[in-house]
């Protein structure tokens, strides 16, 4: 048996900072996105283990090659974007075999290649390799190479990296689900109206049917007078039955082929279609008559808002894209759906991870 350097396993258990342990799987879960979860990961793992290196190396789902894509340590430069090829070394060998790997004295482990597995102005004397899984399948891999107290990677802080990673996955995939899920969502959960990304589809399909057929087309701008008052005199909950209590109002007063959608914390978008400025004019009259009379019985708050309305016909229904609301809604979605020329690694993961998840058998 591989003798282990540092102490015995029961007084290397009993020493490792268990509640640190604890303490980064609670940060693990406020992570929002891919990049902060893989960001948080790594620098928990760096203070939990002192490798004079972490990596985290992302695989190509095609070729199945290594690519070093977020590194700490000194070296992080010079192993920024460095490949490892299919199979190649102790972390190609990990991730092809879908193996959970430690070599506590790389000396003596005759898969241990020196000419591969020494790192660029790193000679590696000990190092763990632990594949990175959803649903069976290997989509990276976290590597540790070397201590900085100088001393050996132990089976007892092995079996914590793999508890480490195994939640690391299973956030990773929470995350990249809810995110699929979002993207498919067409409603505000709060107040039942429809959410941005809803309102910009119909509105670019409304538009091009105005343009097409030469028919109106009118929106109604509704905000929230002293919105952040509200919050600051009632609190948050008041100023969320604000909120439900005008979605309602709104979506009650409007057609069935009219669209209600909430666009920011405070403001709704009504489209109109089918609707010249006369129509969107009487509309808004109605819904502040309604407001005035209900508003204050409902919510205890006696709010009011402010609402713009804009129209436009046939040719000239486009210039609606420049209303400044209208133009932030279509960057900010545009923006989200827009692949970038050089994805960062958890948008690669996300994007392997669906692919994977959605595609079918093949």
């Amino acid at each position: 048996m591989e003798e282990l350097k540092g102490g015995t396993g029961s007084e290397q258990l009993q020493s490792f900072p268990t509640a640190k342990f604890f303490e980064a799987t609670r940060e693990l879960t406020l992570a929002r996105s891919s990049d902060d979860l893989l960001d948080r990961f790594l620098k928990k793992i760096d203070e939990l283990f002192g490798p004079v290196v972490t990596a985290f190396l992302l695989r190509d789902q095609a070729s199945h090659d290594l690519r070093y894509a977020r590194v700490i340590g000194e070296i992080a430069a010079s192993l920024q974007d460095r490949m490892i090829r299919r199979g190649e070394g102790i972390c190609g060998l990990a991730a092809e075999t879908n193996q959970n790997i430690i070599i506590s004295d790389c000396t003596r482990d005759p898969r241990f290649n020196p000419k591969v597995d020494h790192l660029p102005g790193l000679e590696v004397y000990s190092l763990m390799a632990v594949p990175v899984r959803v649903e069976k399948k290997v989509f990276g891999l976290v590597g540790l190479f070397n201590k900085k107290n100088r001393k050996q990677f132990s089976l007892d802080e092995f079996k914590l990296l793999l508890s480490l990673v195994t939640f690391f996955e299973m956030l990773l995939e929470r995350l990249v689900l809810l995110k699929h899920i979002s993207e498919l969502e067409e409603f505000d959960p709060l107040t039942d109206a429809y959410n941005t990304r809803a309102f910009v589809n119909y509105f670019q399909r409304e538009v091009a049917r105005c343009e097409r057929y030469g028919i109106d087309l009118s929106l109604l701008k509704v905000d929230i007078d002293y919105y952040e008052k509200i919050i600051q005199t009632f609190g948050q909950e008041a100023a969320a039955r604000v909120i439900t209590n005008l979605s309602f109002i709104l979506r009650k007063t409007t057609r069935k082929v009219d669209l209600v959608a909430r666009i920011g914390e405070f403001e709704f978008m009504i489209m109109l279609p089918n609707t010249n400025r006369a129509g969107a004019e009487k509309l808004r009259e109605r819904i502040i008559k309604i407001l005035e009379s209900q508003n204050l019985r409902a919510t205890g708050i006696p709010y009011t808002v402010t609402i713009d309305v804009y129209s436009e016909s046939g040719q000239t229904v486009q210039a609606l894209s420049k209303v400044s609301e209208v133009s932030t809604c279509l960057s900010q979605v545009n923006r989200k759906h827009m692949r970038r020329k050089y994805p960062t690694p958890g948008e690669e993961l996300e994007e392997n991870i669906l692919s994977s998840l959605f595609s079918g058998p093949k």
